[in-house]
């Protein structure tokens, strides 16, 4: 399971030794193993694992003590919550899980302890909708200035069971997680943006003598505490991406999840129905939840909403999020289903049908079918399932736009404590593209029919998928969609080893530092003049436009986001980067008649790559940078429109005229949206362009290319060379780096003066300057023959060093070393 893995990870990083003996892989569940349905203890009992296992992405709370809501049940029920340490009184806590990067968001309110919250307070995060958490000072990135942004993370919706009876969604979600999870913790390793300096010490002896490395030792010969640490976290790394390709997640999937886990913030309540499905009822005590939602009910049944503690406690997520998707798994037959499901609605579209539709067609073919079993079949819930008032599917889609079927409510239940206003809804709240997911014939099915733990995230048509296993896919890919994103994968032939998001490091505010000091820096050697850049677009279906643009970091701000708030790019960004100071290059792979397509998209992935283990799309354009001397910095970011087709309105929707209604449809294609609710923001992006992080371009000298890559191959770094020609160097990796490169773009500050010489005005300072220019000459004949010879002895010192390095490895290919996906760990041991 995840927790054993995990405690062997969390052995090896407490290990003195930089050789710690991994536990022996047959405590494992093999992956041939089949999923099976989790009852209430065992649900309870993988959440607190989760919970103590990732305590930096995972945080586990209940309804109950997270807004004060009350039990359902009595003292014969749910015994086993009495492990919860917050349990007390009669009935069934209702459990929440909340994925989120929690060292890269600190400030978030979501992940902060109950004990800094006000006890049993939902109205409180409806008082952030203007600002941030209250105590700012305590969340301010190490500049006192920049924040991480987290208003903006996307919020996710994940229900497994408001119906007691249907089993198939709560295991889902916590095996969903726990893969999500197990692949975050994983991908931070190791926890540091870049090898640590003091492994170089001894590196670069230019005086003659030994020239071997201390390997980052202290006075005494002892490896000092943060080499020997980043050590363990290497063996800590390989562990568990062994772990998890032999389970079938090689390196692409796994960073996927990763960067579903670091840049969402994705709300799991694996039972709503905590007391029907401990009673294997579809109930709550006799009330129907899926009834109890204030939308499309009469007025004069008022008193029959909010009556559930399984409907308050999805009411209060909502009220303290805003979700633009969400998922909710129920049982009894096989479909995907969306709006309209009301009565009031029959036989009329919902606004946005063309994007639901697009949606719910895609979450059919990653769930796929096995044998037995087609494919899900998709449409309405109106025309597929059937119409009822007080849905929670329509509720969350119109609740805020469509207030004419809207109730305040007045339950009578638990004492009739539950307010009118907690039904009062703002005007971004309930915009959700909210889909249910019938997910089996049988509510309860046979293990047999649940698929195995191999294999995942391949959708297959085989026995080894299932109930279980393809609605973790169906779960994931919701999380994807809900914002779109943009990310450049290499320049030249070199793949970058990490993506542009790292668990645990929000480049935003990671050390301080700039978003140049953080960014992916590649050297190129200046006569190459022109470079390729390959990137990727994801969380979307069809991509409109696509193109690099590239310049001088120099023009740039040393924030990249906004000041206040961490929204990337800021609006002085984007200023910038229309300027005349950026060049445009559009995609070479593609003509102007065609547009990309993402990998969820119907036709599939659209350029692709001949590797079939990449996750396409992939573009590729060749940057012109003739202009640039050596010693230049050039920012380099790609941008996308996505799924502007989704403004085609259907032929017969009901409220007409209203235009684009969800926030999923709005982010993308309306630059002026803006909804907030408790503090998170869904806004519209200037001129509807989504941007990647950016990637430096180092323009090197052609004399400096032996001596980079004699640097880059002894300390790890990733190269492409070409018939013995340099083409790229990464040099600021977590897995080696090129400290020469790195120590003088830290020396460099960040506005660089260019020199200027003094006026000409007097024949004295005429001569003073020709003077001058005439001893910087002659030092640089002097330093250019004397490093030409050291350039060739730095490079037998480091061949030498490499020899005797007793840490590390690397097996450089013929041509160079290339960052191949399914090597890119493997190339790095410890002996």
């Amino acid at each position: 399971t995840a927790s054993t893995i995990h405690a062997d990870i969390h052995r090896l990083l407490q290990q003195p030794q930089p050789q710690p003996q991994p536990q022996p892989q047959a405590q494992t569940p093999p992956p041939e193993e089949r999923y099976q349905i989790l009852p209430s203890p065992e649900i309870l009992s993988r959440l607190q694992s989760l919970a103590s296992d990732y305590p930096d992405f995972a945080t586990l709370t209940t309804t109950q003590e997270w807004f004060g809501l009350p039990r359902a049940g009595s003292s014969r029920d749910c015994p086993h919550d009495a492990a919860y340490p917050s349990a007390n009184g009669d009935g069934c806590n209702n459990y929440v899980l909340i994925l989120q990067d929690k060292e890269a968001h600190p400030d978030d309110s979501d992940v902060q302890s109950p004990l800094l919250r006000p006890p049993a307070d939902g109205e409180y995060y409806l008082s952030l909708e203007g600002g941030w958490w209250k105590d700012e000072s305590k969340f301010d990135d190490l500049d006192g200035n920049e924040r991480s942004g987290w208003k903006y993370l996307p919020d996710v919706f994940l229900s497994g069971s408001v119906h007691g009876d249907e089993r198939v969604g709560p295991t889902s979600l916590v095996e969903m997680s726990e893969l999500l999870l197990e692949s975050a913790r994983c991908e931070s390793l190791p926890r540091r943006r870049f090898r640590p300096s003091g492994y170089y010490e001894g590196l670069d002896d230019r005086d003659g003598g030994g020239g071997g490395s201390d390997g980052g030792a202290d006075d005494r010969g002892e490896e000092k505490e943060d080499v020997l640490r980043w050590k363990n976290e290497v063996v800590a790394a390989q562990t568990c991406r062994r772990s998890l390709a032999d389970r079938g997640i090689p390196d692409p999937f796994r960073r996927w999840l990763a960067r579903l886990v670091s840049t969402r913030r994705t709300v799991v309540i694996p039972t709503a129905n905590a007391l029907g499905y401990a009673r294997n009822e579809r109930t709550e005590d006799g009330i129907d939840p899926n009834r109890d939602f204030p939308f499309d009910v009469l007025p004069k049944n008022r008193d029959e909403c909010m009556q559930t503690v399984a409907g308050r406690s999805i009411n209060e997520l909502f009220r303290s999020h805003l979700f633009p998707i969400g998922l909710t798994f129920h049982g009894g037959m096989e479909v995907v289903a969306y709006e309209w499901g009301a009565p009031t609605y029959l036989n009329f579209d919902a606004p946005d049908a063309l994007a639901q539709e697009t949606i719910a067609g895609a979450y059919s073919r990653y769930a796929n079918g096995f044998p037995g079993h087609q494919a899900y079949d998709y449409g309405t819930m109106n025309d597929k399932v059937y119409y009822v008032r007080g849905g929670m599917e329509d509720w969350a889609f119109a609740g805020s736009w469509d207030p004419d079927r809207v109730v305040e409510c007045a339950p009578t239940t638990f004492g009739g404590n539950y307010p009118p206003e907690k039904t009062r809804y703002n005007n971004s709240t309930l915009r959700a593209f909210n889909m249910l997911v019938e997910t089996s014939d049988v509510k309860n099915p046979p293990r047999d029919s649940l698929g195995k733990r191999s294999q995942p995230l391949i959708s297959g048509s085989g026995d080894e998928n299932g109930h279980v296993a393809r609605n973790i896919r169906l779960a994931l890919l919701a999380m994807d969609i809900v914002e779109p994103y943009v990310s450049i994968h290499g320049v030249e032939d070199l793949q970058f080893e990490d993506d542009d998001v790292i668990p645990s490091m929000n480049m935003r505010r990671y050390d301080g530092g700039s978003y140049f000091e953080n960014s992916r820096m590649v050297w190129v050697p200046q006569n190459r003049k022109t470079y390729r850049i390959i990137w990727t677009v994801g969380g979307a279906f069809d991509i409109d436009f696509t193109e690099v643009l590239f310049g001088p970091w120099d023009a740039l701000p040393e924030n990249l986001a906004d000041d206040k708030d961490g929204v990337y790019p800021s609006t002085t960004t984007l200023k910038t980067l229309a300027s005349s100071q950026f060049s445009i290059a559009s995609p070479a792979n593609i003509d102007n008649h065609h547009r990309g397509r993402s990998r969820w998209h119907e036709q599939g992935p659209f350029p692709t790559t001949e590797s079939q283990d990449l996750l396409g799309p992939f573009f590729e354009t060749m940057i012109d940078a003739t202009e640039y001397p050596p010693g230049t910095q050039l920012a380099v970011f790609a941008r996308a429109k996505v799924d502007s087709a989704w403004l085609s309105p259907a032929p017969h929707v009901r409220p007409a005229n209203l235009g684009p209604t969800s926030h999923l449809v709005n982010a993308r294609t309306n630059p002026s949206y803006f909804a907030s609710n408790a503090g998170k923001i869904v806004k519209g992006r200037e001129d509807n362009w989504w941007y990647s992080p950016p990637v430096t371009l180092i323009i090197g000298s052609e004399a400096e290319g032996m001596r980079v890559e004699a640097e880059a191959v002894a300390n790890h770094a990733l190269v492409s060379s070409f018939d013995g020609h340099v083409r790229a160097v990464r040099i600021n990796s977590r897995w080696g780096s090129v400290p020469s490169v790195m120590e003088a773009m830290t020396r460099r500050s960040f506005r660089t003066t260019a020199l200027r010489l003094p006026s000409s005005s007097g024949s004295i300072a005429h001569w003073i300057v020709l003077g001058t220019l005439t001893v910087l000459l002659g030092a640089v004949g002097l330093v250019f023959v004397r490093r030409r010879r050291g350039i060739y002895l730095d490079r037998k010192r480091l061949e030498q060093d490499l020899e005797e390095d007793e840490g590390f490895s690397v097996e450089i290919a013929e041509g160079g070393y290339r960052d191949d996906v399914n090597t890119s760990l493997e190339s790095i041991h410890i002996d």
